[in-house]
């Protein structure tokens, strides 16, 4: 099996603006869908929405000198070759790592975990909100995802500590012990905030608390998960990825490592870096906020891995799900169960891709015509 094309399609933004931090504006967010060609007919897809239309055609050319004539079996090499020996991962190379484990899963006609080796067929989820401009919308929304089936509920909240203490006694007033609670307030806080919520937190029986402060401060870090007994988790806006996960891991600055997958080497990053936090006896709970083949591609990923608690599902439901046939969802009982379909498992609506393609481009082309 050998690869034949590379294909981008340029799609128009969300429609929906997303604000996950008081101080940041509402977000425009644009999505590149990346398509792998092969001889024998079978194609991989991911959909990303960290990586610019603009920056993958820019790179587009390099990226199928690298891949047009190899065999998609070699995605280790592949990713190694395009994160410069994992030094330098980028949305464009996790893009291309999780649309050729789609194209290898199709090829053996496995979904991707049972191709890692299988740990689970079913994992639980929980909702995870943007930022709102006031508390009851948040409990709302708690309220509809727990009759939704989640029994997990994460608040990307204000960031502001007082403003947050009192948001997340507010929500748990109104869940009662019925759905497991976290709070990310995305680094918002300095030292002293986050020891203040983190009181809190313990004391309403809050699962994690992710992303207190800024991820570099490591002793900060060290000095909240040595004092409170509430998970601390970090590292999602760590860029070097799993080279970077060694100084949290072996001090156990963190009780979780967050790792954005779709950024620091896609799947066959992913694997090591759970792997590795195996190994230091710490959680590892990857960001799978994204469009529904990038929470695949975590999901694969956390079925074929023991110390992983959750799959996180944008909420309000749907929110990111836009051109696609399938979704993720959770049953009755919070849980996810695994796909049943090779690949990532989930299907593309082609119709609405092609309503929504901007610009559409084959490296084959490029690559003919240069």
């Amino acid at each position: 099996m050998k690869i034949t094309d590379v294909r981008v399609h340029a799609l128009e933004p969300f429609a929906e603006k997303f604000h996950f931090k008081s101080e940041w504006d509402p977000m425009t967010v644009e999505r590149v869908l990346v398509r792998i060609l092969t001889d024998e007919g079978h194609e991989g897809h991911c959909i990303t929405w960290l990586l610019s239309p603009a920056e993958m055609l820019a790179k587009l050319p390099g990226l199928a000198k690298k891949l047009i004539g190899r065999d998609p079996h070699d995605v280790e090499a592949i990713s190694y070759e395009l994160t410069d020996r994992l030094r330098v991962p980028t949305p464009a190379a996790s893009a291309i790592d999780i649309a050729l484990w789609d194209v290898l899963g199709k090829h053996h006609g496995e979904p991707i975990y049972r191709l890692l080796g299988a740990a689970r067929d079913r994992i639980r989820a929980y909702a995870s909100t943007v930022m709102y401009p006031n508390d009851q919308d948040w409990i709302d929304l708690a309220l509809e995802c727990r009759e939704q089936g989640f029994t997990a509920y994460k608040l990307h909240p204000y960031g502001v500590p007082d403003k947050d203490i009192r948001l997340a006694r507010a929500v748990r007033e109104a869940v009662g012990d019925s759905m497991d609670l976290m709070l990310d307030p995305v680094n918002a806080y300095d030292r002293r905030g986050a020891f203040k919520v983190a009181e809190v937190l313990e004391e309403l029986d809050y699962y994690w608390f992710e992303a207190p402060i800024a991820d570099q401060d490591l002793q900060g870090l060290t000095d909240l998960t040595r004092s409170f007994r509430i998970q601390i988790t970090a590292t999602e806006s760590i860029d070097k990825g799993l080279l970077a996960y060694p100084a949290y891991l072996k001090d156990h600055v963190v009780d979780g490592i967050r790792s954005v997958g779709d950024w620091i080497g896609g799947i066959s990053a992913m694997r090591k870096s759970a792997a590795l936090c195996e190994a230091f006896g710490v959680k590892y709970e990857p960001h799978s906020y994204g469009p529904t083949l990038i929470q695949a591609a975590h999901l694969h990923v956390m079925l074929a891995t023991h110390n992983c608690d959750f799959v996180e599902i944008p909420v309000p439901l749907g929110i990111m799900d836009e051109a696609m046939v399938d979704v993720i969802r959770p049953g009755a009982d919070g849980f996810v169960d695994a796909p049943t379909k090779p690949g990532l498992g989930y299907d593309v609506d082609w119709d609405e891709i092609a309503r929504l393609t901007v610009n559409e481009v084959s490296a084959a082309e490029q690559l003919a015509a240069a």
